[in-house]
């Protein structure tokens, strides 16, 4: 064998080391280029795989106490509101006085709305002579003669139920006693000193003796007194106090 065959046999080798070299690398990097892909859909699919912690319950549960704390806060705010309003229309005095109000029992005595004699008495189960119509009837009231525009004082703590006018009785004031006592005064002057949901104390002025109706002229000035239990008329004297002879 000459040189030019050993030369040739050598360049041969080395072309094909060459070849192999070339094809290794591109291998390798191939190799290199489908790892990094591996990884990149291995990160994706971690990604995919670990979801967010599902807080739907917990974001429900707070939601509902929320809710329940918000709505028992405005149900106080509107209870607050109510009764501020309540004691804003209720003149503070007047709350107090009817948190003091004493209620008349049947061991209390009344006192006289007026002092003065009884024109016209008491009397349900019997007749008696009325002046002005000229003829008997019962009688569930009894007529205190008073001058015109004398004082009328309430008989006992009470809160004006009615103030009422009519051609009999006049002007009207009505009182509940509590209890079932309730008492009425008629026969008075326009505009009484008490309006409806007042309260008044024993003794307290509630108006004024007036000129009397036609139904009573004869009576002259006096006050038309009568009391109540249960809407049942009693004897005014049986339940006023005992004046001194």
């Amino acid at each position: 064998m000459n040189n030019n065959d050993n030369y040739d046999k050598k360049g041969f080798y080395m072309v094909l080391y060459t070849l192999a070299a070339v094809f290794l690398l591109i291998a390798f990097g191939i190799s290199i280029l489908n790892s990094g892909n591996k990884g990149s859909d291995n990160n994706v699919n971690l990604e995919e795989e670990i979801a967010p912690v599902d807080k739907s319950n917990v974001e429900k549960l707070t939601t509902e106490a929320t809710v329940e704390a918000t709505t028992a806060k405005t149900a106080e705010a509107q209870t607050e509101a109510i009764t501020r309003r309540a004691l804003d229309s209720t003149p503070a005095a007047a709350a107090s006085e009817n948190a003091e109000l004493s209620l008349f029992d049947d061991s209390q005595e009344m006192m006289w709305p007026v002092s003065g004699q009884i024109v016209m008495d008491y009397s349900v189960e019997t007749g008696i002579f009325d002046r002005t119509l000229e003829q008997y009837r019962t009688n569930d009231s009894i007529c205190i003669s008073a001058p015109m525009g004398t004082d009328v004082m309430a008989a006992s703590d009470g809160t004006v139920t009615a103030v009422t006018k009519d051609k009999v009785d006049g002007v009207t004031v009505e009182l509940d006693h509590g209890n079932g006592w309730r008492t009425t005064y008629s026969q008075l002057q326009d505009n009484p000193a008490v309006s409806e949901g007042q309260a008044v104390y024993r003794g307290d002025v509630i108006g004024k003796v007036g000129k009397p109706t036609g139904y009573s002229s004869a009576l002259d000035c006096h006050l038309d007194f009568s009391v109540y239990k249960d809407d049942v008329a009693e004897d005014p004297k049986l339940i006023l106090a005992q004046l001194d002879e």
